[in-house]
C-alpha cells in the first residue's frame, strides 16, 4: 500500500502550477514598507513532493524573512504611532473612509486569486479547488463584513432614550476601536483565517499586527504590498518568521505610560499556544481577547438514522482538508444495534474519495506537517492494540505526506482518539448504549464547540434538548461548519472564547461608547461632526 501511494507523487510539476523560488523572496510589512529581508532567508519547502533518483523530494518554493525582537519591536513601535490614543489617521477615519480603503484591498486580493491558490496547493496542500474557494469566499466576506458595518453604523445615528424617575434621558451609542490587536492565525485557512480577524479589526479603526502562520507564510505575503497600499504606515503590519520567536516581544511590550501595548489578542490555534502567549501579557486582565481552539465535534446518529444516508452525507464533513478542521466531525456516537452497519457504509464511502496532488483536486491531499503521518499512526496502533480495527481496506497506510484515511471501528474511551483532537484523516467510531451516555461523554470533554444530530425529526427535541448545554452549536441532519458568515462562530469550554462573524466581529473588535443629556438638542449638537 505504501508503494501505491508512493507512485501517485509525481515525477515532475505541471508546468502550469510549477512555483518559481525567486519570485517569493523574504520580506515582511512594517510601518508602511515593504522589505525584502538583508540576509540568508529561510528556505520554505512545499510536503508536495516529486519522484527521483534519490526517492522523493519537496520542492522549495521561495523563503521567508526571520524575524526576531528587533522587527517585532519597530512594528510594535509603528503600531503606537499609528494609534497615538485613538488620535492616529486610521482610528480618526470615518467609517466610509475605512470602508473604501477596506474595498481597495479585497480588489487587489481578488487580482491575485491564482497566485495566492497556487500557493496555499503547494505551502499547505489544500486541492486546487478549496484554495481558490478559501480566497474568493475571503472576499466575498470582506464585502459583506462592509455592508454590516455599514449597517450598524446607520442603527447608530438613531437616538433612543430611558427613564429615571420621571425624567427622560436621550442617548447615542457608538463603537470606538479597541486599540492594538495582534492576530495569528492557523495554517488550516492561513488566508482566510487571517482576514477574518484583520478585516474587522482594522474596519472598526484598530491597528492591528499580524503574525503569519507557520504555513501558509507565503500565500499571505502575497497581501503585503495590498496592504501597504491600501492603509496608513504602522496601521497593519504583517511578520512572518517563528511564532515563538517574534510573538513574545509583541505579546509582552509596553507601551506609553508603561501601559501594555497590545490591547487585544486574536488567536487561532491550540490552547496550549494560547496560554503561553497570554501569560506572557504586562496586563492579562485588560487584555481583550478572541481565541478559537481545539474541537472534538460529535457526530451523534439517533436510533433509526438510515447508515447509509448519514455516511454519505458526513464523509466529506470528516475528512474535507483531511480533516485538519476545527469543525471537522471527530467522533462518531452510533447505537448499538446500527454500529457495525454504519461502520461499514462509512468506511465504503471512504474508499471511494479520491486520493492524489492538490491540483488534481483530490479529497484528500498532502499534508504540510512533517510529523503527522507519525502521529496518526500513533493513534491507530494505540486504537488497535485495545480492540479496535480499521475497517476500510488500505487505511492508515502512508508515504511521506499522503496518508489513506483510516475508519476505526470500535473506539471507546480507553483510546486516545476517543477524547483528543486527531486534527488529521482518522474516523473514530464509537457505539453507545443510550443517550445519557453520549451526553456523559460530552459532559466530560474539555472540548464545547459543536456537535451534529442525525436521526428522525420525530427524535430530535430530546437529544437537542440533553446537548445544547454542551456546545455552541446544534446542527440538525447536517455537518458542523462554520458557515454562514452570518452566523455568530463561536465556542465554550476549552474550544474558544468570543464571537466572529459578519456583525459579530465587528462587535467583537469595538467598545460601546454612550453620550447621553436630558437634552435632546443639546444631544445633537454635542454630537455634530462625531
Amino acid at each position: 500500500m505504501t508503494a501505491s501511494i508512493e507512485a501517485l507523487f509525481p515525477t515532475e510539476i505541471p508546468a502550469a502550477y510549477r512555483i518559481v523560488p525567486t519570485s517569493n523572496p523574504p520580506i515582511s510589512l512594517i510601518d508602511g514598507r515593504v522589505e525584502v529581508w538583508q540576509g540568508e532567508g529561510v528556505p520554505v519547502w512545499s510536503r508536495v513532493a516529486t519522484s527521483g533518483p534519490q526517492g522523493l523530494e519537496p520542492q522549495l518554493l521561495g523563503h521567508q524573512a526571520p524575524l526576531g525582537e528587533t522587527q517585532a519591536t519597530q512594528a510594535v513601535e509603528a503600531a503606537e504611532r499609528a494609534w497615538d490614543d485613538g488620535f492616529g489617521p486610521w482610528p480618526r477615519a470615518s467609517v466610509e473612509e475605512r470602508c473604501a480603503a477596506v474595498a481597495r484591498f479585497a480588489a487587489r486580493i481578488n487580482e491575485n486569486t491564482e497566485r495566492i491558490a497556487h500557493l496555499l496547493m503547494f505551502e499547505i496542500g489544500k486541492p486546487l479547488s478549496a484554495a481558490r474557494g478559501e480566497v474568493t469566499r475571503s472576499v466575498e466576506y470582506i464585502h459583506a463584513t462592509i455592508e454590516e458595518l455599514r449597517r450598524l453604523e446607520a442603527a447608530a445615528t438613531q437616538p433612543f432614550t430611558g427613564l429615571k424617575g420621571s425624567t427622560v434621558h436621550h442617548a447615542r451609542e457608538a463603537r470606538l476601536p479597541l486599540g492594538k490587536v495582534l492576530c495569528v492565525a492557523p495554517f488550516n485557512y492561513p488566508v482566510n483565517e487571517l482576514l477574518t480577524t484583520v478585516v474587522p479589526a482594522l474596519l472598526m479603526g484598530n491597528v492591528v499586527l499580524a503574525k503569519t502562520p507557520r504555513f501558509g507564510v507565503l500565500a499571505n505575503m502575497v497581501l503585503a504590498e495590498a496592504f501597504a497600499e491600501c492603509f496608513p504606515a504602522g496601521a497593519i503590519s504583517l511578520l512572518p518568521g517563528n511564532g515563538r520567536t517574534v510573538i513574545p516581544p509583541l505579546i509582552g511590550a509596553l507601551g506609553r505610560g508603561g501601559r501594555a501595548a497590545i490591547d487585544m489578542l486574536a488567536f487561532i490555534g491550540s490552547e496550549r499556544a494560547a496560554n503561553a502567549i497570554l501569560q506572557q501579557h504586562p496586563s492579562p486582565i485588560s487584555l481583550h481577547k478572541v481565541l478559537g481552539l481545539g474541537s472534538k465535534n460529535f457526530a451523534v446518529l439517533l436510533p433509526g438514522a438510515d447508515p447509509e444516508q448519514v455516511a454519505a452525507r458526513v464523509v466529506k464533513g470528516a475528512l474535507g482538508f483531511n480533516g485538519q478542521r476545527c469543525t471537522a466531525e471527530k467522533l462518531f456516537c452510533v447505537p448499538q444495534a446500527e454500529a457495525l452497519a454504519f461502520a461499514q457504509a462509512l468506511g465504503t464511502a471512504v474508499a471511494e474519495l479520491t486520493i492524489g496532488m492538490p491540483w488534481q483536486d483530490p479529497t484528500i491531499s498532502p499534508l504540510p506537517e512533517t510529523e503527522k503521518l507519525r502521529w496518526m499512526q500513533a493513534y491507530i496502533d494505540d486504537a488497535c492494540e485495545l480492540g479496535a480495527r480499521i475497517v476500510n481496506p488500505g487505511g492508515g497506510a502512508g508515504c511521506f505526506s499522503l496518508m489513506r484515511p483510516a475508519v476505526l471501528f470500535p473506539v471507546d474511551p480507553r483510546m486516545r482518539i476517543f477524547g483528543e483532537e486527531q486534527f488529521g484523516p482518522l474516523v473514530p467510531i464509537a457505539p453507545y448504549d443510550s443517550l445519557e451516555q453520549v451526553c456523559r461523554w460530552q459532559r466530560e470533554s474539555p472540548f464545547g464547540q459543536q456537535v451534529g444530530i442525525w436521526g428522525p425529526a420525530a427524535d430530535m427535541a430530546d437529544a437537542v434538548r440533553q446537548l445544547r448545554p454542551l456546545v455552541a452549536r446544534v446542527n440538525l441532519n447536517d455537518v458542523c461548519q462554520r458557515g454562514p458568515d452570518s452566523f455568530g462562530f463561536t465556542a465554550t469550554d476549552k474550544s474558544g472564547f468570543g464571537v466572529l462573524s459578519l456583525g459579530a466581529a465587528l462587535l467583537t473588535f469595538s467598545r460601546p461608547v454612550l453620550v447621553q443629556s436630558t437634552d435632546p438638542v443639546l444631544l445633537e449638537r454635542g454630537l455634530a461632526g462625531c
